[in-house]
């Protein structure tokens, strides 16, 4: 009797798990992985949504940086290349739009000497552009060259003009042109009056982006700068 019941115990412990017993282990299996999936989405996406900020804020702060100082300058012409033109001649600011800008200021040569040049801040799609025309003393015309990409994931740039006095100078819609002069395609402007009257212009980038499994992030930046030489 005793022998009987020993052989009862030990066959049933080599039968294992029953259904029950899986189906409740793979259960538990399953929320305590459950969970650290979900542990590790929310990690990832707090990184990614992080490392999106930090690319949007670098984008908007190279730009703006590089455009803010470059327009401090605006007037400042070694070559006065503005007493030669032959438009709106001593009138640093060349085309004023609400996206884009176009002024004369200088760059220096290698060997230290000052050129006039100008430059042109534009948005094209989603990218910040620069453009960069010589001074052309022969001819006394600035040259074309093409724009060049100075900030990306750009959404918005937008320039807003004020005198001496803090009033808003706004393009009417009476003066059309290009930015810069004589380029394509033609878009309201400060007219020849407003412009000579530009004393401090208030500049606002704002840089979104996205990845995936997230909301589109944005930075946004606001910066006044006042015209030295005026």
């Amino acid at each position: 009797m005793w022998r009987a019941s020993g052989d009862e115990n030990a066959s049933r412990r080599t039968l294992g798990f029953s259904l029950l017993e899986v189906l409740i282990v793979g259960a538990l299996f399953s929320v305590v992985m459950a969970g650290v999936y979900l542990l590790y989405t929310t990690m990832q996406d707090t990184f990614t949504r992080g490392e999106l900020k930090s690319d949007l804020h670098q984008n908007a702060r190279v730009g703006l940086d590089r455009l803010v100082q470059e327009l401090r300058m605006a007037g400042y012409d070694p070559q006065n290349a503005l007493g030669q033109v032959a438009n709106h001649r001593f009138n640093e600011i060349r085309a004023a739009g609400r996206a884009c800008l176009s002024f004369v200021t200088y760059r220096k040569h290698d060997d230290g000497s000052e050129r006039s040049v100008r430059l042109t801040y534009s948005l094209s799609g989603d990218t910040l552009r620069r453009r960069e025309d010589d001074w052309i003393q022969t001819t006394q015309l600035f040259g074309a060259s093409s724009a060049q990409p100075l900030a990306n994931s750009v959404s918005q740039l937008t320039f807003t003009y004020y005198d001496a006095f803090n009033r808003i100078l706004a393009p009417t819609g009476g003066a059309t042109g290009g930015c810069p002069p004589g380029s394509t395609p033609s878009i309201p402007l400060l007219d020849a009056s407003q412009a000579s009257q530009v004393r401090r212009v208030g500049v606002t980038l704002r840089a979104m982006g996205s990845r995936p499994r997230l909301q589109p992030e944005s930075y946004t930046l606001t910066s006044h700068v006042y015209l030295r030489n005026r």
